[in-house]
C-alpha cells in the first residue's frame, strides 16, 4: 500500500558517529585530476583518515597539492606507494584497463583498496579481485561516491516507506558532449574508454539499487568511428516485476536525471550523481501532489572515504561490497553484448 500523501517529509541528515582512532593512513596512486581535486581533499578533510604518500612518474604535477594537503610522501612510481609500509588503504583512480593490475598489486601488498568505478574491463578481472580481497582479508570497494549522499538515502527511505508503491520502472541518464579526441583516455580503446564505462556504469548502478539485479538487456551502441569507443549506448533491462532505461552519452547535452516510477508515485532526483556540495533536491509526486525534498549539502567523497576507513576499522560493514562491483560488471558485460551482437543477452549467460 502507498504511504499517504499527507505524510510528513522529513530532512535527511547524515547521522554523526564517533572518530575512529587511528586514523587510517592513505596512499594515492598517479596525479588524476579526480584524486587531486576530490579524494584528496576529502581524506584530509575527513574525521578519520590520512595522507600518507602519492606515487606519480610525474610528480611536479602533484606537488603543490603534496604541499598544501601535507601529504608526507611524494613518490615516483606507483610500487614506492605499495611498499610504504605506514601505508594502509590505497585510492586506485588509474585509467579504466589499468584498474584491475593496479589493485591486484595493492592487495597483494596487504592494502585494502578504494578503486575507482568502472571497477574492472571484465567480470573475469572481477571475480579475481573479489577472491583475491577475500583471501588477504582486505576490504575492497566500488568508488560509486554518488551512494553516500543522503539525497540517495532519502531515496531509499521513501522507498522503504512504500511512499510511491512497488517500483515498476528506472530511467536512469548521464549525458554530456565531450568532442572526439584520440588523447583523452575517455576516447582510447585500449585504456577502456567509451560512455558506458565512463558514466553508464552509474546508470546500471543505480538501476540495480532501485529496480533490483536484472535478468536480462537489450542496448544499441553508437561507435566512434576513428576511435571506435561508444559515443553513446542506450538499452532496457528486465529486473522482475520492474524495467528499466537508460543512456549515456558524450554526444548529447547534459543531463543528469534518475527518475523511478511505483504504481501510485514517482520519485526525481535530478544531478543525481553529481548533486554538489550544496543544498540537493528531489521531487516525490502522487497522484496530483508534488512535494519537493531539500537535503542538507555534504561533500559525497568526504562521506565515501569515511566509510571505507570506518569499514577497516570494523565499525560497519561496507555498504558496498566488492561482490556488487562484479554484478555491475557483469550487467555492463551484458550491454556490451546485447549492442554487438542485437539480440537479448540473459545475465545467466555472463559468467564472471
Amino acid at each position: 500500500m502507498c504511504a499517504p500523501r499527507t505524510q510528513t517529509l522529513r530532512s535527511f541528515q547524515q547521522p554523526m558517529q564517533p572518530e575512529a582512532t587511528p586514523s587510517v593512513a592513505w596512499g594515492i596512486l598517479s596525479s588524476a585530476a579526480i584524486g587531486l581535486h576530490r579524494i584528496i581533499p576529502a581524506i584530509a578533510a575527513s574525521r578519520n583518515g590520512t595522507l600518507q604518500a602519492i606515487g606519480t612518474p610525474r610528480p611536479e604535477r602533484v606537488r603543490e597539492v603534496a604541499e598544501r594537503y601535507r601529504i608526507a610522501h611524494v613518490y615516483q612510481s606507483y610500487e614506492e606507494v605499495l611498499a610504504d609500509p605506514v601505508v594502509e588503504a590505497v585510492y586506485n583512480p588509474l585509467p579504466n584497463a589499468l584498474h584491475h593490475e593496479w589493485t591486484r598489486r595493492a592487495l597483494n601488498a596487504g592494502k585494502h583498496v578504494l578503486c575507482e568505478k568502472p571497477f574492472t574491463l571484465t567480470p573475469a578481472e572481477a571475480a579475481e579481485l573479489v577472491d583475491l580481497a577475500h583471501q588477504q582479508g582486505r576490504q575492497l570497494m566500488e568508488a560509486f561516491m554518488y551512494r553516500f549522499h543522503p539525497q540517495q538515502e532519502r531515496v531509499r527511505q521513501l522507498l522503504d516507506d512504500d511512499a510511491i508503491g512497488p517500483v515498476r520502472l528506472v530511467r536512469a541518464s548521464f549525458t554530456f558532449v565531450l568532442p572526439p579526441n584520440p588523447q583523452n583516455i575517455r576516447y582510447s580503446r585500449g585504456l577502456g574508454g567509451g560512455a558506458l564505462m565512463d558514466v553508464g556504469c552509474y546508470c546500471l548502478n543505480a538501476i540495480r539499487a532501485y529496480a533490483g539485479e536484472p535478468e536480462a538487456v537489450q542496448a544499441t551502441m553508437v561507435l566512434d568511428p576513428e576511435t571506435e569507443v561508444d559515443v553513446t549506448t542506450m538499452g532496457q533491462l528486465e529486473c522482475g516485476e520492474a524495467l528499466a532505461l537508460f543512456d549515456c552519452s558524450y554526444a548529447m547535452a547534459g543531463h543528469i536525471q534518475l527518475e523511478i516510477m511505483g504504481t501510485c508515485g514517482r520519485i526525481e532526483v535530478p544531478r543525481c550523481w553529481l548533486p554538489g556540495e550544496g543544498p540537493a533536491t528531489l521531487w516525490l509526486t502522487t497522484g496530483s501532489d508534488t512535494k519537493e525534498i531539500q537535503i542538507p549539502g555534504v561533500d559525497q567523497y568526504q562521506l565515501q572515504v569515511e566509510h571505507f576507513a570506518d569499514a577497516i576499522r570494523g565499525r560497519e560493514p561496507l555498504r558496498l561490497p566488492p561482490e556488487d562491483a562484479l554484478q555491475n560488471t557483469r550487467v555492463i558485460e551484458a550491454v556490451r553484448r546485447a549492442a554487438t551482437h542485437g539480440c537479448r543477452v540473459a545475465l545467466s549467460e555472463i559468467e564472471p
